[in-house]
């Protein structure tokens, strides 16, 4: 799977990695697992600094509306990690659709998102 999902529940966080060729139904497979889970009100990191080719905007748009589909239940804040001088407008137009459900933010290095999810995570 060209999303590789790690959840780490001492701390509280996911880390998704995107790699390669992924598609929507990828993506909506790993959301699924995090609702099945419960693990929506943890922090989330979702590295996409080197899909092969970046999701189109009906895409996140579908994937937006599936997560605000569950949105009575808490979430945790989403950190997206880019590549520099990647476009991170998927990013920023999931953060515009899912806008008040959570804290969303776009970086360019691993360490800023962690360092960003630490002081905006609730214990």
């Amino acid at each position: 799977m060209p999303i590789h999902v790690d959840v780490y529940h001492p701390g509280r966080l996911i880390i998704a990695v995107v790699r390669g060729a992924f598609t929507v139904d990828d993506v909506r497979e790993a959301v699924q697992q995090a609702l099945a889970s419960d693990v929506l009100h943890y922090g989330k990191i979702i590295d996409i600094a080197s899909p092969t080719a970046p999701m189109d905007k009906a895409g996140v748009e579908a994937i937006a509306a599936l997560v605000s589909r569950n949105s009575d239940k808490p979430r945790g804040p989403v950190a997206f990690v880019v590549s520099p001088g990647q476009a991170a407008d998927n990013a920023e137009t999931f953060a515009k659709l899912t806008g008040g459900l959570r804290p969303v933010k776009v970086f360019q290095s691993l360490h800023e998102a962690r360092k960003w999810l630490g002081e905006n995570s609730r214990p």
